[in-house]
């Protein structure tokens, strides 16, 4: 009952973020270039601030349900420990989900403490400056990068159990 539990949690929490990213990309950038382009900054500050907070509570979690998850699938953390078990297949196929993970975090951290608030308040400051357009798109592309790399976590994630 822990694994389905697990498995179930990690899953909505994966939706949960993937759906984010791609809300922002396909409803909210465009949203903001036309209709709501003056209320732009302040828009994907307060969003991307809430989304932001509420990821990095839900980080942790999707490392406890996968640790669980692999667990009640019959791969304890004494195994998961092992260097053999990452010889494996499945073990290969889980090491690249979670270097790649292990990269969403990093690029997050990026974005989520530095670009994301620089080009922000840049954007309320200075919305003309050419550096505050860099800015802009250094973290626009840091959140297509993270949502490409989330795709790819999930191809890793059906590849483990097909």
């Amino acid at each position: 009952m822990l694994y389905q539990w697990s498995v179930f949690f990690h899953i909505l929490i994966a939706m949960f973020w993937i759906g984010g990213m791609l809300f922002t990309v396909a409803i909210l950038v465009p949203a903001t270039r036309r209709e709501l382009a003056r209320h732009r900054a302040k828009l994907f500050t307060v969003l991307g601030t809430r989304f932001s907070r509420l990821t990095w509570i839900l980080f942790p979690l999707l490392i406890l349900t996968g640790v669980l998850a692999l667990s009640g699938r019959g791969y304890p953390l004494e195994e998961l420990i092992s260097a053999d078990f990452w010889l494996t297949p499945y073990g290969s196929t889980l090491m690249h989900k979670l270097i790649l993970f292990a990269g969403v975090l990093i690029i997050s951290g990026i974005h989520d403490f530095w670009l994301g608030p620089k080009a922000a308040h840049m954007m309320d400051t200075d919305p003309e400056n050419p550096y505050t357009q860099k800015i802009r798109k250094a973290s626009s592309w840091a959140g297509r990068v993270n949502l490409l790399l989330g795709v790819f976590i999930v191809f890793f994630a059906v590849s483990l159990v097909r």
